[in-house]
């Protein structure tokens, strides 16, 4: 029985040092390694009880660097170089930069110039004018304007010439009734705006403009197309005679328009523009003269009586009917057209839709 416990104990205590020697880390050599000796050399054996040092194949650790390698050098310096914090000049990344308006419009005043417009919806008027415009942006999406223009070029369509000279018919009075000036204010607004690189390296900020406002304006009446007549005096001369108009009167204006703003730099602006301008039309006077006055007139004129003969309304401009051209005297010949644009008043909403192209000016 002794015997059995005694046995017990070493193997227990066998069990301990080998599970310790296990654990016990290698020692690494300190000093330069030697040859090996014969086995038989007992001078150079290990001494009893002693482990013989493992020699360490881990590289010595640099106290400067630690245990992280240093990062290889980039192929391109500038793939390191960063533009407001983006790495613009790594061609595999694309960069979107959001940032605040450069110039505000916020309380400026910009003068607004367009040398050219040109109505193009023209089925039986055509216009062709000018419009300067003042604009003071209150807010920076928000403004106020005035403007005027002058259609230095208006006349009936030749689609409406086509149907007087083939069929003997025409628009009614009112719905080809012609725009020749206007004066109209209003309000500008802009919803929202963006910017894009001209020529790779200067930024342009564009605007989606929508303005819309109120007026009052002049029109007239085509009375009769440019034509070519034989001169009473030299028949063998041809006189081309001009086109002759009748005043109707001041009317109500309406517009509305949108299109965009381009900005270069902090001054100048281009715009580009569509704007429709609505006017209410009613042909009952013309020169100031109602059915009344031209009746009176056109049967003085078919007796051959002089114009200062005709009794007429205090309104009417009967000078406007007694000048001369191409030696022929208005009286006879716009008199009569004149009568039967007014003997049935018509009325129409008309829409000049318009292009406008312009500079303008910021400050």
């Amino acid at each position: 029985m002794r015997t059995l416990l005694l046995a017990a104990l070493l193997l227990t205590v066998s069990a301990q040092a080998a599970a310790a020697a296990s654990d016990a880390p290698l020692l690494a050599q300190a000093g330069p390694s030697k040859a090996s000796k014969p086995a038989d050399d007992d001078d150079d054996d290990a001494a009893p009880g002693k482990q013989t040092p493992v020699p360490s194949t881990a590289p010595a650790a640099n106290p400067n660097l630690g245990s992280v390698a240093p990062p290889a050098p980039p192929a391109n310096a500038n793939e390191q170089k960063l533009v407001s914090g983006a790495p613009l000049y790594n061609p595999n990344v694309a960069v979107h930069i959001v940032e605040q308006k450069a110039h505000s419009d916020l309380r400026k005043f910009e003068v607004v110039l367009f040398p050219g417009t040109v109505q193009v919806n023209g089925k039986f008027t055509q216009h062709y004018g000018s419009q300067a415009e003042v604009l003071f942006h209150l807010q920076e999406n928000f403004g106020l304007f005035v403007n005027g223009y002058y259609n230095w070029v208006t006349m009936e369509s030749g689609f409406n010439a086509e149907l007087i000279d083939k069929v003997q018919a025409q628009a009614q009075a009112a719905t080809s009734l012609l725009n020749t000036w206007g004066a109209l204010g209003g309000v500008e607004v802009t919803p929202f705006y963006g910017k894009f690189v001209w020529f790779e390296n200067s930024l342009v900020h564009f605007s989606v403009v929508l303005s819309g406002g109120a007026g009052i304006g002049g029109t007239r009446h085509q009375l009769k197309p440019i034509t070519h007549d034989v001169n009473p005096q030299n028949p063998s001369e041809v006189v081309t005679v001009g086109a002759t108009f009748g005043d109707t009167g001041a009317r109500f204006l309406g517009t509305l328009g949108g299109g965009f703003r381009a900005q270069f730099g902090q001054l100048v602006a281009l715009r580009l523009e569509l704007r429709d301008v609505v006017y209410t039309a009613k042909v009952d006077r013309v020169n100031g003269c109602d059915s009344n006055d031209l009746r009176a007139m056109r049967d003085a004129n078919n007796l051959g009586k002089s114009p200062g003969t005709v009794n007429v309304s205090g309104s009417c401009g009967l000078d406007q009917f007694v000048t001369t051209e191409g030696g022929k005297q208005r009286f006879t010949t716009d008199v009569p057209l004149t009568y039967k644009l007014v003997e049935t008043p018509s009325s129409d909403v008309l829409n000049n839709l318009g292009l406008y192209l312009g500079l303008s000016l910021n400050f």
